[in-house]
C-alpha cells in the first residue's frame, strides 16, 4: 500500500522536475549561443540530470549508473611563464582553462544525450506519469463542483483516484524505460528518422551557435571602421588582429561542429630584413638601426598587405544577412516545440477535465492566441489545433536548418578559406621549413654515425691492428703470449664487427628492405621489453624513403609508450593514399609534445613528407599517438627528392 500511496506525488514531482528540465534545455542553447555562459549551463546540466538519474533509480526501480566523466584537462605552463594553446600564447590560464573547457564538452557524447532528454521528455517519458496527477485533479473537481448528482459524482471520483493510485506505478516504471533510453550509459536505439531528427536538431542549434560568433566577428568589424574614422587607419594594426582571433574561434568551432576544413588563410609571417651594406635593415622607405624595430615595422603591412584581412572584413559584413537567417531554424524550432508540447502540459492537465465535465473547453496557449490576433479568420479553429501547428513549426525549422547551414557553408568556404596566392605562399614557407628541418636531421644524423664509428669500430679496429703488431714481434720469442695476443685481436675484431651491423641496422634495418614496413615494425614489437600487438592492413611494398620514415617514427612513438605503459598496440593501415600508424599504451596519460619528448623529433620527420601528427592523450590515458603519412604513389604534395 505504502508503494501505492508513494506513486503518485512522485509522479507529481516528476512531472515538475520535467518541466524545469524542458525551460533548462532552451537556456542552455541560449548559453550556447553567448559562448562565454556555456561551461556554467553545462555544469547546470549535469546536475539536473544527475537529480534525474537518481530519482529514476531510486523511484522507477532501472539500473541507470552514472556517466563516467573525465574532468577537463588544464593548460600546460611552459617554461618561460606563459599557457599554449592552438598554437597561441596566454599570460593567464583563464582563457586556454575556458578552451579546453569548450573542447571538453564538445567531445562529450553524453552531452547530447541529455539535452535531448530535457527537449523530449516532457512528451515521452512524462505523458505516463501525468496521468495519475491529472485523475487525481479530476477526482477533486467531482467532489468540488459536482457536474452530476451526488449519488454519482462521488463514485466517479472515488473511481478516478483510486484508478490514480493504481496507475501510478506502472506510469513511473514507464517513466523509467524511458529515462534509461538517452540517460543509460549504453547506445539509444537509432531509426532514420530518430537520426535526421538529431542531426536536423544539431544543425539547427550550431547554426544559432555559429551565427552568435559570426555577430562578434562583426563586432570586430565595427572595432575597425571606429579605428579607421578616427585614426584614418592609424589604429588598424591593432585592431584588426581583434577581428582574426574571433574568425579564428569562428573556424575552429566550424571544424567541431561541422567537420568541415576551414583552413586558417593568412599568409606567414615575412622573414627577418637583412642588414644592408651600411648596416641599417629596410622596411618598405624607412631605414632601421634596431633589428627589432625593423621585424615590428613589418606587422602593418604583412597584416592590411594579406587579402585574408580584407576577406574577413567582408564575411563579417555578411554576417548582418546570414546570421538573422542562421537563427531561423532554432526559433521555429524552440516555437514550434512549445506549440507541440506545451500545449499538453499546460491544458490537458486541468482543461480536459474541466471540459469533459462542463462542456467549456478553455485554451490558455500563447501560440494560438497570437496566431488569432494575427489573422482573425483563424478564430473559429479549436484550440486544440495549436498542436498540430506547433508540428508543422517544428518540422519547417529542422527541414530548414540542413539547408541553411549548407549555405553558411558555402558562404565561408568563399571567404574564409585561403587564396591561391596564400596557399602557394604557406606551401613555399613549408618546404623551406621542412627542408631546413630535413636537413637539420641529416647533418645530426651523420655526426651520429661519425661518433659511433670514432668511439666504437674505429677504436676497436685500432686496438686489434696494435694487437697484431704486437703479435709479429712476438711469435719467435713469445709464441704463447702471441697466440693469447691473437686471441683476444680476434675478440676484439668479432665486437667492431657486431658494432657495425648495429650501425648498419640503425642507419637502414635489413628487415626493412627485405621484407617491409609490416615484419620490421613486428621484428621491433617481439624485441621490445613489454606486450606489444601489431595489426598489419597494407596492400604491398611502399617507397623506401616512406617505408624508412614510418618505421623510424613508429619505433620513436613505441620507446616514448615503453617508459610508462605495460600494454602497447601498434596499428599499420593504408587508405586512400594515406599510410596510418596508430601507437596506444596504457599509461597514465597526459603527453605533451611542448615538454621535451621525442615527439617533437616525429613531428618533424613526418612534416618532410607532409605527414601529419595527433596526439590524444587525457589525464589518465590512454594515449593514442596517430601518424599519417601521404604515399608519394597516391600524393601529389608527396616528394622524396
Amino acid at each position: 500500500m505504502t508503494r501505492f500511496a508513494l506513486a503518485a506525488p512522485r509522479c507529481v514531482a516528476l512531472v515538475v522536475l520535467s518541466v524545469a528540465g524542458f525551460a533548462y534545455g532552451h537556456f542552455l542553447v541560449l548559453g550556447a549561443t553567448m559562448v562565454i555562459a556555456y561551461p556554467l549551463a553545462v555544469s547546470g546540466q549535469f546536475r539536473l540530470t544527475a537529480l534525474a538519474r537518481r530519482l529514476a533509480r531510486a523511484w522507477a526501480g532501472v539500473d541507470l549508473p552514472d556517466p563516467v566523466r573525465s574532468p577537463p584537462p588544464t593548460p600546460h605552463r611552459r617554461e618561460d611563464g606563459w599557457y599554449a594553446h592552438d598554437g597561441t600564447l596566454f599570460r593567464s590560464p583563464r582563457v586556454p582553462t575556458f578552451l579546453l573547457k569548450m573542447d571538453h564538452h564538445a567531445k562529450d557524447p553524453t552531452l547530447g544525450r541529455e539535452w535531448l532528454w530535457l527537449i523530449l521528455t516532457p512528451v515521452t517519458g512524462a505523458v505516463p506519469i501525468l496521468v495519475p496527477p491529472a485523475l487525481i485533479a479530476a477526482g477533486v473537481f467531482l467532489l468540488v463542483s459536482p457536474p452530476w448528482p451526488l449519488e454519482w459524482s462521488v463514485p466517479a471520483a472515488v473511481g478516478t483516484t483510486v484508478a490514480a493510485f493504481l496507475l501510478a506505478p506502472s506510469a513511473l516504471r514507464a517513466y523509467g524505460l524511458w529515462a534509461g533510453v538517452l540517460l543509460g550509459t549504453g547506445e539509444p536505439p537509432q531509426t532514420a528518422i530518430s537520426r535526421w531528427v538529431t542531426q536536423a536538431s544539431a544543425a539547427a542549434w550550431r547554426g544559432a551557435g555559429l551565427a552568435g560568433l559570426s555577430l562578434a566577428a562583426f563586432g570586430g568589424l565595427l572595432l575597425n571602421l571606429v579605428a579607421l574614422a578616427l585614426s584614418w587607419g592609424g589604429l588598424l594594426p591593432y585592431t584588426v588582429p581583434v577581428t582574426r582571433s574571433l574568425v579564428e574561434l569562428y573556424r575552429r568551432q566550424f571544424g567541431r561542429w561541422t567537420d568541415a576544413d576551414l583552413p586558417t588563410p593568412y599568409r606567414p609571417y615575412p622573414p627577418s630584413p637583412s642588414p644592408g651594406e651600411d648596416g641599417n635593415y629596410r622596411v618598405g622607405r624607412v631605414l632601421y638601426t634596431d633589428l627589432p624595430a625593423a621585424v615590428q615595422a613589418q606587422r602593418p603591412g604583412w597584416l592590411l598587405g594579406d587579402p585574408a584581412t580584407w576577406r574577413d572584413q567582408l564575411w563579417s559584413l555578411g554576417s548582418v544577412v546570414l546570421a538573422p537567417l542562421s537563427f531561423v531554424p532554432a526559433v521555429l524550432v524552440g516555437f514550434g516545440f512549445y506549440g507541440l508540447f506545451c500545449q499538453p502540459l499546460t491544458w490537458a492537465g486541468w482543461a480536459v477535465p474541466v471540459g469533459l465535465f462542463t462542456g467549456y473547453w478553455a485554451t490558455p496557449f500563447y501560440l494560438w492566441f497570437g496566431i488569432e490576433h494575427l489573422q482573425p479568420a483563424a478564430s473559429g479553429l479549436p484550440g486544440w489545433a495549436s498542436m498540430p501547428v506547433g508540428l508543422v513549426i517544428t518540422l519547417l525549422g529542422l527541414g530548414l536548418a540542413g539547408p541553411l547551414m549548407r549555405l553558411r557553408l558555402a558562404w565561408d568556404r568563399s571567404l574564409l578559406t585561403p587564396t591561391a596566392a596564400t596557399v602557394l605562399a604557406s606551401r613555399v614557407a613549408h618546404l623551406a621549413t621542412t627542408r631546413a628541418d630535413a636537413v637539420d636531421v641529416q647533418a645530426a644524423e651523420l655526426r651520429r654515425i661519425e661518433r659511433d664509428l670514432h668511439d666504437g669500430a674505429q677504436a676497436r679496429l685500432i686496438a686489434v691492428g696494435l694487437g697484431l703488431a704486437a703479435v709479429a714481434r712476438l711469435m719467435e720469442t713469445d709464441p704463447l703470449r702471441a697466440r693469447g695476443l691473437l686471441a683476444q685481436a680476434q675478440e676484439t675484431s668479432a665486437a667492431a664487427l657486431a658494432e657495425l651491423r648495429n650501425l648498419v641496422r640503425g642507419i637502414h634495418p635489413p628487415v626493412l628492405a627485405e621484407r617491409g614496413l609490416g615484419d620490421a615494425i613486428r621484428a621491433i614489437a617481439l624485441d621490445t621489453p613489454l606486450p606489444v600487438d601489431v595489426d598489419v592492413d597494407l596492400p604491398g611494398r611502399l617507397d623506401a624513403p616512406v617505408e624508412s620514415a614510418a618505421y623510424f617514427v613508429t619505433c620513436e612513438a613505441l620507446t616514448n609508450a615503453a617508459r610508462c605503459a605495460s600494454h602497447i598496440s601498434i596499428s599499420l593501415s593504408h587508405r586512400d593514399g594515406v599510410l596510418r600508424m596508430v601507437v596506444t599504451d596504457d599509461g597514465p596519460g597526459g603527453a605533451d609534445p611542448a615538454a621535451g619528448t621525442g615527439l617533437r623529433g616525429i613531428r618533424r620527420r613526418l612534416a618532410t613528407f607532409d605527414g601529419t601528427l595527433t596526439l590524444h592523450s587525457p589525464p589518465g590515458g590512454p594515449t593514442v599517438v596517430t601518424m599519417e603519412i601521404p604515399c608519394a604513389s597516391s600524393s601529389p604534395k608527396t616528394s622524396t627528392s
